[in-house]
């Protein structure tokens, strides 16, 4: 019941904010984007190795990542966005959660419709409940826009992700290694729905 009250609500903003700029130029004031991430090809790592006195490895098998973010921005001029976003990662393999909180600039090209782009982000984990995981990220990315009309569109890319994810909780399984701190490097393939 929560969820399609979250979907309904989500849809109905999308669309009065979709209406209420009718008369406006292609990538011009605020913008919404809704995002979806695979982070392929993860590479974990420990930082410091030599601080552990026990030979940890990491399996090479199911080590991959999936993204969901909302962002809300603002066009500076229709090639340069400036955004805000949070969202939520789920690491498999070596499981882990995570809430990044980040800064993002989308430069374009051009100002057409169809426009490459290039991206960067900046951020920092949120642990707000014992399940997930504090540390920073950042992401650079390449793309291409695509859009259905002046209001919106997709933007389809790949790129590069990074995180350290920083362990502060109680170790309630003393059997398991819990790491101070842990990298997770990863390709991105991913998919914007864009608001303009």
């Amino acid at each position: 019941m929560i969820m399609r009250t979250l979907f309904l609500f989500v849809g109905l903003l999308f669309t009065g904010i979709t209406f209420g700029q009718e008369d406006q130029v292609h990538r011009n004031g605020f913008t919404l984007k809704v995002e979806t991430r695979y982070l392929g090809w993860t590479d974990v790592s420990i930082p410091n190795l030599e601080d552990y006195d026990e030979e940890i490895i990491f399996s090479e098998d199911g080590q991959y990542g999936k993204s969901i973010r909302l962002y809300a921005g603002y066009f500076v001029s229709p090639k340069l966005s400036l955004n805000l976003g949070f969202g939520l990662d789920r690491y498999e393999g070596n499981g882990a959660n995570t809430a990044p909180l980040v800064i993002q600039t989308n430069y374009y090209l051009s100002s057409d419709k169809k426009s490459f782009f290039a991206s960067a982000e900046v951020g920092t984990q949120i642990a707000f409940s014992e399940t997930l995981d504090k540390g920073f990220v950042y992401a650079l990315m390449l793309g291409k826009e695509f859009s259905f009309s002046d209001k919106t569109g997709l933007n389809v890319y790949l790129g590069y992700n990074f995180q350290r994810s920083k362990y502060e909780h109680e170790n309630k399984h003393p059997d398991l290694i819990y790491l101070d701190k842990l990298n997770r490097k990863s390709l991105i393939i991913g998919v914007d729905f864009v608001i303009f």
